[in-house]
């Protein structure tokens, strides 16, 4: 009798333990943020990573800029010929800029703030140049 209560305790046991679990996971899920990253069919993006710099350096800074023109000719379809680009590739290349500035400069930022206080409230991401493709 009692060999076979204890395996119907541990049936419960077990059985509690698996639902314990189950709700310390779906708890510990929900306060978790999920990103989910999606590009619309109609837009060109790239990522610049500058993981490997040290942007508190102006040579590091100047690498960075370096990445980010190779990206926006990418994604702007530069096409190294001969004579002028068409104006569409200006146009491209100066809305891709636009919105690498403010990113450039915040990662400088972030990268003189952890130079001089160790930490920063700027969080690290890559550059991101997106264009659309119409």
């Amino acid at each position: 009798m009692l060999a076979r209560f204890n395996r119907k305790t541990a049936a419960v046991l077990s059985g509690v333990t698996a639902s314990l679990l189950v709700v310390t996971s779906a708890s510990a899920a929900e306060q978790r943020p999920v990103v989910v990253y999606g590009e619309p069919e109609n837009v060109r993006t790239e990522r610049v990573t500058y993981a490997d710099l040290d942007l508190a350096e102006l040579s590091d800074q100047r690498k960075l800029n370096l990445r980010v023109t190779g990206a926006v000719k990418r994604v702007c379809l530069f096409e190294n010929r001969s004579g002028l680009q068409d104006f569409g590739y200006y146009h491209c290349a100066d809305d891709a800029w636009d919105g690498a500035k403010p990113q450039i400069a915040q990662a400088v930022q972030r990268a003189k703030d952890i130079a001089l206080t160790g930490k920063s409230s700027i969080a690290a991401s890559a550059i991101t140049i997106r264009v659309s493709a119409e």
